[in-house]
C-alpha cells in the first residue's frame, strides 16, 4: 500500500508541474488573441498560474477533510520559497535585491503574514475573513495596476509575461482547438494531480504515524513550489535578479492572500493550535530573515551571498528535521 501511497504522491508532483505549464501557455495564448494588455497578464496569468498547484491543493484538501495539509501547504509554501527557493537560486549566483521590493512589496508581505496569523489564532478561518484576505488581493493587484511605476513586482512581474510571449512567438497560427486543449487539459491535470497528491501524502502520513500538518508543510508544500523553484531558479541563472526574488515574495503575497482567501470562501478553514504556535512564528521569522539578508551594506545594493544562501538552505533543513524528530 505504500507504494501506491508514493507513486500517487509522485504523479501528484509532476502532474501539478505539467499541467500549471500547459495551463499558463494556453492563458497567454488566449491573453493574446483577446488583446489584453502585457501588465494585465503579468499580475494575473503569471502570478496566478506559479500559484496554481497551490490553490488547487489547499481547496482540494480543504473541501476533502484534511485542513492540517491545507494550512501547512501554505506555511510550508512560505517557508520553502524564502529558505529552500532563495537560498537555492543564490547558490547558482549571488541575488541583488530590489530596495523598491523591499520597502514595499516586502513590508505588505511582512503585514499580511501578521494579518493572516491574528486571524488563525481562534484555530479558525471564516468565510468572512477569507473574504477580507481575498479583497485585499483584489485591491492590491487593482493598486498594481493603476500604478506599475510605484510597483517594483508590477514590473517584475510584466518582464515575466514579456519573456514568456517571446518564447510563443511562433504560435500565433496555433488553432483554437490548441488553446482550448492547453487550458482544458492544464487545469485537469491540475486538479487529478492535486488529489492524487494530498491522496498520498495523507497516505503516507498515516502509514510512516506522522501527522497530516507536516507532510502539508514538507512533502506537500516542496511538490507545489516546484514551478517558483524552477522560475527562481531561471532567473538567477540569467541573471534576472528581479525575476528571482520578486517571484518568491509576489507568490507569497499570493499564498496568504488568494490561495487561504479562495478557501476560507469556499469553506472555514480548520487552524490546528500546533500550526499556530510552531509554524506561524517560523513562517514569520524566515520573512523578517529576508531583511537583515537583503538590506544594503554600505554602498552596495542588497545582495543574498552564497554564504548567506548556505544559511538559509540550512535552516530549512533543519526546520523539516525538527519537525520529523518532535512529531
Amino acid at each position: 500500500m505504500l507504494t501506491m501511497f508514493v507513486v500517487a504522491t509522485v504523479f501528484g508532483i509532476l502532474g501539478l508541474v505539467w499541467g500549471a505549464d500547459k495551463f499558463i501557455d494556453g492563458a497567454l495564448q488566449l491573453s493574446r488573441a483577446l488583446k489584453i494588455s502585457p501588465l494585465v497578464v503579468g499580475l494575473t496569468v503569471v502570478s496566478f498560474g506559479t500559484s496554481l498547484p497551490e490553490l488547487i491543493t489547499t481547496v482540494i484538501a480543504n473541501l476533502t477533510g484534511h485542513p492540517d495539509v491545507a494550512v501547512g501547504n501554505v506555511i510550508g509554501s512560505n517557508i520553502a520559497n524564502v529558505c529552500l527557493i532563495l537560498g537555492t537560486a543564490a547558490l547558482f549566483r549571488p541575488l541583488l535585491v530590489s530596495q523598491t521590493t523591499m520597502k514595499r512589496e516586502y513590508l505588505f508581505l511582512v503585514v499580511i503574514s501578521l494579518l493572516f496569523w491574528f486571524m488563525s489564532y481562534n484555530d479558525r478561518l471564516s468565510r468572512t475573513e477569507g473574504a477580507v484576505l481575498f479583497l485585499t488581493l483584489i485591491g492590491y493587484l487593482i493598486w498594481m495596476v493603476k500604478h506599475p511605476s510605484n510597483s517594483e513586482v508590477a514590473a517584475i512581474l510584466l518582464k515575466e509575461a514579456d519573456q514568456l510571449s517571446t518564447s510563443e512567438a511562433g504560435t500565433d497560427r496555433e488553432s483554437n482547438l490548441k488553446l482550448a486543449f492547453n487550458l482544458v487539459a492544464g487545469l485537469l491535470v491540475l486538479t487529478l494531480a492535486s488529489r492524487s497528491l494530498v491522496w498520498g501524502g495523507v497516505g503516507i502520513a498515516r502509514w510512516i504515524n506522522v501527522p497530516e500538518l507536516i507532510i502539508g508543510l514538507s512533502l506537500v508544500a516542496l511538490g507545489t513550489s516546484l514551478p517558483e523553484l524552477a522560475a527562481s531558479i531561471a532567473g538567477a541563472i540569467k541573471k534576472s535578479d528581479d525575476i528571482a526574488v520578486g517571484n518568491v515574495v509576489g507568490s507569497n503575497i499570493f499564498n496568504i492572500l488568494g490561495i487561504i482567501g479562495i478557501s476560507s470562501l469556499v469553506n472555514p478553514l480548520q487552524v490546528s493550535q500546533t500550526a499556530v504556535s510552531r509554524d506561524f512564528p517560523i513562517m514569520l521569522f524566515t520573512t523578517l530573515l529576508l531583511w537583515p539578508l537583503a538590506r544594503p551594506k554600505g554602498p552596495e545594493a542588497g545582495r543574498i551571498s552564497r554564504p548567506e544562501a548556505m544559511i538559509l538552505l540550512g535552516g530549512y533543513f533543519a526546520y523539516i528535521l525538527f519537525m520529523f524528530l518532535k512529531r
